[in-house]
């Protein structure tokens, strides 16, 4: 039985190697799987400013202000909804008595922020990082509709001609093993015996998993292989062995909003993440954002309840005053 599942497995994978469609490219699939619903990140922001030279160079960048400090709550609810709870400190404690703002989105959707104008920086920014933390493209693909960039998910470019033979072939395959005198009485789904039909079916099963979309192009950059993303004002550049997400930006008529991915690491010991990320504004400001910690979990629904409360009761009577990075809720 598992030799028939294997070669099956095989059939479908064959079919779309070679074929990487957007979301497989946005699932950040060099991690691996998740198996928790919750995931926390400690970020180290600072605003920077680039001397002259290569502005993609991190080492360039001097410091124009104090560092922000915030740590991110995620509880995936569906591959397109999450809540998110983010919290900021003065300083690097991250302890209760550092704590000054908190923010909160219950229904968190790529429809949650308004599409285009400056919350673009936002829904980008938490889409790439909802792609990274779960290995889950969809919401950043959902929250790229909105902007109008022409990007699908995989269950709206499947072949799903392929898929019912494959399907029909599974059964067939599953029927034999069963019983092999089956294989007298029942005809190969794959291979009827009027040729014209099993030429038909010959087409299709030789045909791609996806239908190409003509977005997704191999390139090399600074030395680099990697799969490079265009798509109506959306580039995103994902390196080809590891599939990281090394770049992404998106133009619109407030300017460009740009995010560079440096030096991938096991965050907390088996998911990769960029160990930093420098971000570009609208406006043209950059930002350094150290990714410091990473945490999956189980978050159980007492456990959100409770830490928004114990932040609330902190901030009862405080004001935040300071203007957040514009990429964050």
């Amino acid at each position: 039985m598992k030799f028939f599942l294997v070669l099956l497995t095989l059939i479908s994978f064959n079919s779309n190697a070679y074929v990487p469609t957007v979301e497989s490219l946005l699932r950040h699939g060099s991690n691996p799987d998740v198996t928790a619903n919750g995931v926390a990140l400690t970020l180290e922001i600072k605003k920077i400013g680039a001397s002259q030279g290569d502005s993609k160079d991190s080492g360039l960048f001097v410091d124009q202000k104090n560092e922000d400090f915030f740590k991110l709550y995620f509880t995936k609810v569906s591959s397109d909804l999450m809540k998110v709870a983010q919290a900021r400190f003065a300083n690097n404690s991250f302890g209760d008595s550092a704590l000054i703002d908190r923010q909160f989105y219950s229904n968190f959707s790529a429809h949650a922020l308004k599409a285009g104008g400056e919350e673009a920086e936002k829904g980008l920014f938490f889409g790439m990082l909802r792609s990274m933390i779960f290995n889950d493209g969809v919401f950043l693909i959902n929250y790229l509709k909105t902007l109008n960039v022409p990007v699908k998910l995989n269950n709206e470019i499947i072949n799903r001609q392929k898929v019912e033979y494959l399907a029909s072939y599974k059964q067939y395959l599953i029927a034999i093993n069963k019983d092999r005198t089956n294989k007298r009485s029942m005809p190969n789904p794959l291979k009827p015996a009027d040729a014209a039909l099993r030429e038909k079916i010959e087409a299709v099963m030789n045909e791609p998993m996806y239908v190409d979309q003509k977005m997704v192009s191999l390139i090399s950059e600074e030395g680099q292989m990697g799969w490079l993303i265009s798509a109506s004002g959306f580039e995103a550049i994902v390196s080809q062995k590891e599939r990281d997400i090394t770049r992404i930006k998106f133009k619109s008529t407030l300017g460009e909003f740009e995010i560079h991915c440096k030096e991938y690491w096991l965050a907390n010991g088996t998911h990769r993440m960029p160990r930093s990320l420098i971000v570009k504004d609208f406006k043209g400001e950059t930002y350094q954002v150290e990714i410091m910690n990473m945490k999956h979990y189980l978050e159980k629904e007492a456990d959100l309840i409770g830490r928004l409360k114990k932040w609330d009761s902190i901030l009862k009577g405080k004001n935040a005053l300071e203007p957040r990075p514009p990429f964050l809720l």
